[in-house]
């Protein structure tokens, strides 16, 4: 089914100050299961660098941060009991308590360690392991008092760039009767490459991917690692949970697989010169494999400029500036 892995260029040409003609190449992508296009562009030549956010962790960490330990018990909200007897979950380093402004029936943020900032490289595994359980501790307490199909992620944003507005280390985990564009579009998809070649479109991909090798990254255990081939951003990584589709059947060992190869991830990202980043993680009813998607973000320019722009917010269309088959080569090294 190679013809799912559709591409075309179009070519800009124009005159440069000295009268050269230049021809400039975009180069679209459709993707495989939604046929929903993304846009690789010429690289412009960003020089990027990690921020140190060091002095803005000194601001707000200790007394400024409801996230660090003197203050998580005191300041965050505690759930109802039949939610959680004891008001919060606590699992390692990671304490979960509902989201102050929520954005669904059930939101809980699971503050992920004691620490106030943390570089990519100072993530350990243990500590990203135990995150995510804790997040699967909640959902499973939340659907012993839920009768309605509901629809689960777990959602990390991470430093400023990413829209996370508190330094602190800490996901979201979204427990709704309503899905999101993103759940609503790739169940429909997928329902619908389901009817017409009777397998889930993950585990398609999965094994495309694994004999071409092109956007192959690497595997621990369950947990399978591969770069989009129309991507959402500069890089756009998936992990396939091979064997498992709901939260509630995701094992300890699958999260350590999981954490592992998230660690390999954060590495790829750190050679780019890149920190922040979006990652959602989605669950399924319909024994789809479950799958993460992990984006960075950056800034553009000298003044530290967004880079979504009307491309990304009104088109809905994603812009790269790198090859997804050059960024799934960097990573297999870390793997």
């Amino acid at each position: 089914m190679k013809h799912l892995f559709h591409k075309k260029k179009e070519v800009n040409v124009f005159y440069n100050g000295d009268g050269q003609k230049i021809e400039r190449e975009t180069e679209i992508r459709f993707d495989p299961l939604t046929k929903e296009t993304s846009r690789l562009v010429v690289n412009p030549g960003i020089n990027l660098s990690i921020p140190d956010y060091s002095d803005a962790a000194e601001k707000t960490g200790g007394k400024n941060c409801p996230f660090c330990r003197d203050n998580v018990y005191q300041l965050t909200p505690t759930f109802l009991e039949n939610i959680v007897h004891d008001g919060r979950i606590t699992y390692g380093e990671a304490v979960v308590a509902p989201n102050l402004f929520p954005y669904s029936k059930h939101n809980g943020v699971v503050v992920m360690s004691e620490a106030h900032y943390l570089r990519l490289e100072d993530f350990t595994v243990d500590m990203i392991q135990n995150a995510f359980i804790a997040a699967q501790m909640y959902v499973s307490n939340v659907m012993k008092n839920e009768h309605h199909e509901s629809f689960v992620s777990i959602n990390w944003n991470y430093l400023p760039y990413s829209g996370g507005s508190i330094l602190h280390p800490h996901l979201h985990v979204i427990v709704s009767e309503t899905p999101t564009n993103e759940q609503h579009t790739f169940q429909k998809s997928n329902q619908s490459f389901h009817d017409k070649h009777d397998e889930h479109y993950l585990h398609f991909l999965y094994r495309h991917e694994f004999h071409e090798r092109k956007r192959w990254i690497g595997e621990h255990g369950n947990v399978a690692w591969l770069h989009a081939f129309a991507p959402k951003s500069h890089n756009d990584f998936l992990a396939i949970f091979r064997s498992t589709s709901r939260i509630e059947d995701i094992t300890k060992k699958d999260w350590e697989h999981f954490a592992t190869g998230l660690k390999q991830i954060f590495a790829t990202l750190t050679e780019q010169q890149m920190a922040s980043f979006n990652m959602s993680l989605n669950f399924h009813h319909d024994g789809s494999p479950a799958y993460a998607r992990l984006i960075p973000r950056i800034t553009l320019g000298q003044m530290d400029t967004s880079d979504i722009n009307f491309f990304q917010a009104m088109h809905h269309e994603p812009l790269s500036y790198k090859k997804p088959e050059d960024v799934a080569a960097l990573a297999r090294k870390h793997f």
